[in-house]
Order: C-alpha cells, then structure tokens, then sequence
C-alpha cells in the first residue's frame, strides 16, 4: 500500500459504522462537518486490517490474555521511535487511558487528597478526580499573546506546599499543543520530587510531534522517580481508539500491582482478542504509515493557519507543536456568554468548545481537530468561519 497524499486525500466513509465522530446523538446532524472529538477521518493501515481478518477466521472468541508478543511489541515501538528502554514487568494493560487516569487517582490517592492538574486540560483528568471524591487542585496553564502556553511553576507549589499527593500531567498536551520541552519537564520533576509528590503523565499523543520540537518521554529523564506512572495507547498514533486498549508503565513494584488489582475488580482488565491482534500489528508494522501521515498533518497545520488567518484574521492559534488537535482563541469574536457550539451546529460543523478543557481557562476558545483529509478540513473551516462571524 502507498500511502500518499492521495491516500489520506480519499478519507473513508464512516457511515453507518456507530462512529461517535459523525454520529454522536445529540451532537451530530445529517450533512454536519466534524472536526471535533479526537480520532482521524483515515483508513488504517494495512496490516492492521489484515491482523483483524487474519484473528476472526478462527472461529472461536473465548478468554484470552495479553502475551509476551503484545509486550515486545510496545516494548520495541517505544525503543524505536523514542528510545525508552522498557521491560515487561513495568506494564499494565487496560482499555483506555481515560481508564488509566481513574485507576490512578483510585490507586495512588486517599479520599479527600488534593490532585495537581494544569487546565486548559482533557476533560476526563477532571472527572476522574472529582468524581473518585478527591480535590481538583488547578494551576492553570500561563499563555502569551502568540497563545503559546507554558507552566507555573509558582502555581504548581503553592499546591504542593499545601499537601497535593498527585499531579495528573499531559505530555504532549491536549489541547494547547504544546510539546515540553527537556528543560521544563526537568523542572516540574525537580519540584514534584521536592514535595514526595507522585506524577502520573498521559502520554497518548507522543507520536504526534512536529519538527524541530522533539518529545522526551518523563520515565526518559533521571529526575523521574520510581513511582511515576506513564499512561499511553496506540489509539491516537494508529486512529484505532475502537480497538480499547492502552498501556500503564511504571517501575514501582507496589504500584503495578495496585494498578492490576484495581482493573481486576472493577472488570477493565485488557485482553480483548481483536484489540491484542490489531496492537501487535500496529506497533510492529506500520511505521511508514505513521511517518507519511505525519507529513500529510504538517501541510494540514499549514492549509488551517492560513484559512483561519484569511477568515478570521482576529482568532489567535497556539502554535502546532504537538498532536492533531489545534487550539483558537476567538475571543476577539464573541463575548463570553456567547453559545459559539450552537452556532456552530447552525451552520453545520461541529468543534470542541473550550470549557470542556477548563470552565474558565476553556472560556472564548475551541479546539480543531485537524486529523482528516483537506477537503473536509476546508469545508469544516468555512463553516467555523461564518458560524463566528454571523451568529
């Protein structure tokens, strides 16, 4: 298979498929342009497809359980393509990372303990802590007139100097697209290490950055204790979220096996058969579909920078670093009681409203997704674009 611009230009049809992206109730209408909840608008690669067909021809689908092929095959993706030594015993398969974040927080926290989150932030980081009875403790991501964001520092520690036990941390970060770099993930760790306050780092996103920034991985860096916890997925690098399966890491003994006790009991441990086959394939197999893919996403930041600067010369985007999702303040547009979601569904196109992220810190922004081929990203564009402008 070549995978071209031709290729990802063609899309697929996900009609019909219970797609939550162009199907989602509530959300979604007939002729509506999604450019909103995070997975790509591509056919996968072939070998993955071919691993699905490969495992349903044995006609038999009882229990099974992840192996030491789907170990090695995590295991040499991450030396590959980040050079992160990783051995077995640190893993621990489950579902979904949203998954990860729950059991994390359920693991590694008390009831009542305060939780370090930096919003704008995926939203299940927040969900995930209120709702497991713990404190959402905000230190809020600092941004500058280009919309680039970066830490606070100060915010993080006057947190941990009142007892934080956690930090739930995004690396690449969803949504503000920033790819941290080796100096300020250093820093964080130096100060988390000087309160003895864990870190639990999603890194689904780690494939999706753009030259020149490169990604470090926390458990890459000397700071990172024993018991950091690095959660990840093949989900977003292989547009296989359907699949349901994801990967905790930690070196810490006690902890992988609080992590595996919790998943056992609450019945999200992972071995789904399909998702097993199609993990291995991924991860073996398709590094040239990730690397043209990357290069088709690149022209794709370029095409939305440019529409977006033609059309709503006012709205400010983050930089691109990191992930398919891009990030637009359009406060220059509407006030802050504006609906701008129904005014999106009004002229049929739907985005992520910022408050997702953050119900202050989310409030004037919204969040593209820019995963899918160029004549959908135009048309979701022009939608966007008079849906701001003409109410």
């Amino acid at each position: 298979m070549k995978y071209d611009q031709a290729f990802f230009d063609a899309g697929i049809d996900r009609s019909g498929t219970n797609s939550v992206k162009w199907a989602a109730s509530g959300i979604m209408q007939e002729g509506m342009v999604p450019l909103w909840v995070a997975d790509m608008d591509f056919a996968c690669a072939t070998p993955i497809v071919d691993a699905l067909k490969e495992r349903a021809k044995h006609a038999c689908f009882g229990y099974t359980f992840p192996g030491q092929e789907d170990a090695q095959a995590f295991i040499g993706f991450w030396k590959r393509r980040h050079k992160l030594d990783l051995r077995r015993p640190w893993l621990v398969m489950m579902p979904t990372v949203v998954t990860g974040l729950r059991a994390c927080v359920q693991t590694m926290t008390q009831p009542g303990d305060g939780v370090i989150i930096q919003t704008p932030v995926y939203g299940p980081f927040i969900y995930a802590i209120l709702e497991s009875g713990r404190q959402v403790l905000d230190a809020p991501l600092k941004h500058d007139e280009q919309g680039r964001y970066t830490m606070d520092y100060e915010a993080v520690e006057k947190h941990l100097r009142n007892g934080a036990r956690l930090m739930m941390f995004c690396n690449p970060h969803n949504p503000v697209s920033r790819a941290w770099s080796q100096e300020e993930l250093r820093a964080l760790l130096c100060l988390l290490n000087r309160y003895n306050c864990k870190l639990v780092s999603d890194e689904i996103h780690a494939d999706f950055v753009y030259f020149p920034r490169e990604f470090y991985p926390v458990l890459s860096l000397p700071e990172a204790r024993q018991d950091t916890v690095m959660l990840t997925a093949a989900s977003k690098t292989f547009n296989v979220a359907g699949l349901l399966q994801s990967t905790a890491v930690c070196r810490d003994r006690d902890i992988v096996m609080m992590l595996k006790r919790y998943l056992d009991r609450s019945g999200a441990s992972c071995g789904n058969i399909f998702a097993l086959a199609g993990t291995r394939a991924a991860f073996n197999h398709c590094d040239d579909w990730l690397d043209s893919l990357m290069v088709y996403l690149q022209s794709n930041q370029e095409l939305l920078g440019e529409t977006l600067k033609e059309l709503l010369p006012h709205a400010v985007l983050s930089p691109m670093e990191a992930t398919y999702l891009a990030w637009v303040d359009i406060r220059a547009y509407c006030e802050p009681s504006c609906d701008v979601t129904s005014r999106c569904k009004k002229h049929g196109v739907a985005l992520t409203n910022g408050q997702f992220f953050g119900e202050s810190t989310g409030q004037g922004f919204m969040r593209i997704n820019y995963g899918c081929p160029r004549g959908q990203l135009m048309e979701g564009m022009q939608r966007f674009a008079h849906a701001i402008k003409e109410g």
